[in-house]
């Protein structure tokens, strides 16, 4: 049985809604009440290759994403992350993706199911490892670039990478597009699943991000992007290129460092979210015998 983890995030989530996505201009107001984790990328670098910015965030974010040497990040740049990490007092995320430094992970590629499952355990092996060197663990993961936008619409990929999250650690949350495939992914390999909601990305009518590729993937104009933010906290809903409004279930609101005016923005975005806290890692599901172990205290 895993051993019990230690609690860092500033407070515990109210509820943990299911991603969808629909169509429907009756979306119930949110209640700003509940609570919202705010995530953000760190250590996007390789070598003397650094992603200039990534701290200007981390103030007004309740969790942080490590990229973990596959699509970015070495080692002496995950462990200066991680001392940021702690340093703010964040949630650990691994952000893992497919091995691809060159095109930072963006670009279309395919792995067997067997070297899907082993380039993210592997990922995943070398953050812990550093992480807990400074006394702490993993709480989350959230996949990068062609990896993340594969799941949402693959159920293969999606399966593949729920089934080895789970294996690695059932206590962690796999963070996703909201409204996509990945709450079946996670429900069948027994991870709790949090749905992703974007601040400074356009969204289709059907509720998808635009591709990079798209002419107005990338929200650049600060208030358009505080706008959106609005719109998701107090309303769960994001109005798409076509003018169409979309209502979004979702958990963790993400926030790029190199969105226009990042820290003035992130700052803002912030001061809408009063009870902003970390997602907390919990079991989706307990087995009979872990049950048991639970019930008696055993470790």
């Amino acid at each position: 049985m895993r051993r019990p983890r230690q609690q860092r995030t500033r407070g515990g989530r109210d509820s943990a809604p299911q991603g969808s996505s629909s169509t429907s201009n009756q979306a119930p107001t949110r209640h700003l009440s509940q609570t919202l984790d705010i995530n953000t990328n760190l250590g996007e670098g390789f070598g003397p290759y650094k992603m200039e910015g990534e701290s200007d965030v981390l103030p007004y974010v309740t969790s942080a994403n490590i990229a973990c040497g596959a699509h970015a990040g070495d080692p002496l740049i995950m462990e200066a992350a991680l001392e940021e990490v702690r340093y703010y007092g964040l949630s650990l995320g691994a952000h893992i993706g497919y091995p691809d430094l060159q095109g930072f992970g963006r670009r279309e590629i395919h792995l067997s199911t067997a070297e899907l499952r082993a380039t993210i355990l592997f990922q995943l092996g070398a953050l812990s490892g550093l992480a807990r060197t400074l006394g702490f663990e993993i709480t989350q993961v959230r996949p990068h670039g062609f990896l993340y936008r594969q799941m949402a619409s693959d159920p293969r990929t999606a399966a593949v990478v729920a089934k080895a999250v789970s294996e690695y650690d059932r206590w962690l949350v796999l963070i996703g597009p909201a409204g996509s495939s990945l709450v079946a992914a996670g429900d069948r390999a027994g991870i709790r699943v949090a749905g992703e909601a974007w601040v400074d990305r356009a969204y289709d009518a059907n509720g998808h991000l635009l591709p990079h590729s798209h002419s107005r993937a990338i929200i650049k104009n600060p208030n358009e992007i505080l706008n959106q933010a609005a719109s998701l906290i107090r309303h769960g809903t994001v109005t798409a290129v076509d003018g169409t409004k979309i209502h979004l279930d979702f958990e963790t609101l993400h926030m790029h460092s190199h969105m226009a005016q990042a820290r003035q923005v992130a700052e803002q975005i912030r001061n809408m979210v009063p009870h902003a806290a970390a997602l907390t890692a919990e079991p989706f599901t307990l087995d009979s015998n872990e049950s048991n172990e639970l019930a008696f205290g055993a470790y």
